[in-house]
């Protein structure tokens, strides 16, 4: 029987072409507990150094409808907003409306730490006294909005993002928020930390919320227009090419055999 040197060549160059084009670099699911643990905590920390000190600031905790709209979200690969936040009912089964904060970056370098702490450095441009920032600071004062108690994160890999050009093989970092935060007022009331709790516990700093909040119906499908397919455009694109690499590679293998009958050929 006639083996080809080509034609195993060929494979195997199919195969890791394949491997290499459809691996993706491993990114926890919003079921995860220790990335759940990781937004938490991170909120929660930067939420508790604010200055000056915050007197009603509340202590965050996970909401799993706001996670999967917030998956559903990243999974369109768009450096942008939910096209759904400023309508009534839309984002969330419970919180009329949401606050939103997205961060892309290098799917290698990705940490829930390096995400919040980006968006809380924003302080640097914010002035509290006067309610004005000198540059972007929205994703620092949702994340210190006093009120907004209850989060849910998810991270996608997108091989490139819309709207966000030159950055390939990414981490696309979404986090919901409930209920909304930004409004034209200052974030939190300064004060002594908890001093506002209206007789909640304090814990490092933060009002522990007691007041509980409908639990998400299992039907809820979040508004992304429509349910994303597992497979994005850039896995569809190697599905069809990879097949008909293959077919070309083995009509080369084909005419090579043909044509040069002992070249590379064993028995």
């Amino acid at each position: 029987m006639k083996i080809s040197f080509f034609f195993a060549a060929l494979f195997l160059l199919d195969f890791f072409t394949f491997f290499c084009a459809y691996l993706q670099y491993p990114l926890p699911d919003i079921e995860d507990a220790k990335f759940i643990e990781d937004c938490v905590k991170s909120h929660n920390t930067f939420r508790s150094k604010v200055n000056p000190p915050a007197s009603n600031m509340l202590r965050m905790s996970w909401d799993a409808a706001l996670a999967k709209t917030a998956k559903a979200w990243a999974q369109k690969c768009k450096f942008d907003h939910n096209t759904y936040l400023k309508i009534p009912g839309k984002m969330h089964p419970t919180f009329p409306l949401v606050g939103e904060n997205i961060w892309t970056g290098t799917a290698l370098t990705f940490s829930v730490d390096a995400a919040l702490r980006s968006w809380f450095n924003e302080v640097r441009s914010y002035d509290f006294s006067t309610n004005t920032c000198t540059d972007e600071c929205r994703h620092y004062t949702q994340v210190i909005w006093a009120e907004s108690y209850k989060v849910g994160c998810a991270v996608h890999f997108c091989n490139t993002v819309e709207k966000f050009p030159g950055l390939f093989k990414a981490a696309h970092f979404v986090c919901d928020y409930g209920p909304v935060g930004n409004y034209p007022r200052k974030p939190y009331k300064e004060g002594k930390p908890c001093s506002r709790c209206n007789n909640e516990k304090c814990v490092d700093r933060l009002c522990g919320k007691t007041k509980a909040i409908k639990p998400p119906v299992p039907s809820h499908v979040p508004a992304t227009e429509h349910p994303r397919p597992s497979c994005d455009q850039y896995c569809l694109s190697v599905l069809i090419l990879r097949p008909l690499f293959l077919i070309l590679s083995i009509g080369a293998v084909l005419l090579v055999q043909q044509q040069f009958p002992h070249t590379f050929f064993y028995e």
